[in-house]
């Protein structure tokens, strides 16, 4: 009786293990024919012109050859030229055989601060960053097997802010949180408007990445912002922008 029940035990464990698996099997099959044709759907729709959306994340390097900018004194002539910033962006796009449009925005960031005017025993800093919020057009005009390359236009708006702060803003004398910021900014608002041309490559069904130029006019005020503490915004009336990046994409079939 003893070796029938132990034999009768391993038997009903081994048909539970086994019911169990085929449990787990079937409850996840399901997700991946799901993934599965959702893969197909964004390979025929990219193939065969169907319609499809896709995210794209950017990352790269943006230039401003031909800016004056001043972020030391109100004096004109302590204005520097140019600025290179470190920019990331995220567009969404509607895709339809050759044509490609949507919106998203773009953020730089300058590389490093430069000393304002005021007390030295201030330490008193001075840092910028660009904010676009962009609309966009493009034509596919190549494909080559899995790679795709496209000329396309922006417009929209941009916004230059400049900030100053203190070393007790920087570093703070304790961890007490104040109400309010803890430096002056002031933003500068104007208009863009660009072309842009890229390329991709796709290397899985719905993913692909690439790389692209952009160029952007913005237009901003002619008289530049002045801040509470008496500094002047860093640029004003026409600025050339470079911007070249890398980016990766998703692609959702509708």
């Amino acid at each position: 009786m003893g070796r029938g029940s132990a034999r009768a035990t391993s038997v009903r464990s081994r048909g539970a293990a086994c019911a169990a698996a085929l449990a787990a099997l079937l409850i996840s099959a399901p997700g991946r024919a799901d993934e599965s044709r959702a893969a197909r759907r964004a390979v025929a729709a990219r193939e065969r012109g169907f319609p499809y959306t896709m995210v794209e994340v950017s990352s790269g390097v943006m230039t401003l050859p031909g800016a004056d900018v001043c972020p030391v004194s109100l004096s004109p002539g302590a204005c520097e030229q140019g600025e290179t910033s470190v920019s990331l962006g995220i567009h969404n796009l509607y895709r339809f055989r050759d044509i490609g449009f949507g919106a998203g925005i773009f953020w730089a960031a300058t590389l490093t601060s430069d000393a304002a005017r005021g007390a030295r025993g201030l330490e008193r800093d001075h840092a910028r960053s660009y904010f676009m919020l962009d609309g966009l057009f493009r034509y596919y005009a190549l494909r080559i097997r899995s790679s795709e390359w496209w000329a396309g236009v922006t417009v929209g708006g941009v916004v230059v802010n400049d900030s100053w702060s203190v070393e007790a803003d920087r570093n703070p004398y304790s961890d007490t949180a104040y109400v309010g910021p803890r430096a002056a900014t002031i933003g500068t608002e104007g208009v863009a408007a660009g072309l842009a041309i890229g390329g991709d490559w796709a290397f899985a069904d719905n993913w692909s990445v690439g790389s692209h130029i952009r160029y952007s006019s913005w237009f901003l005020p002619e008289q530049r912002k002045v801040s509470p503490t008496g500094d002047l915004a860093s640029l004003s009336e026409r600025v050339d922008m470079f911007n070249i990046g890398v980016l990766i994409a998703y692609r959702l079939a509708l």
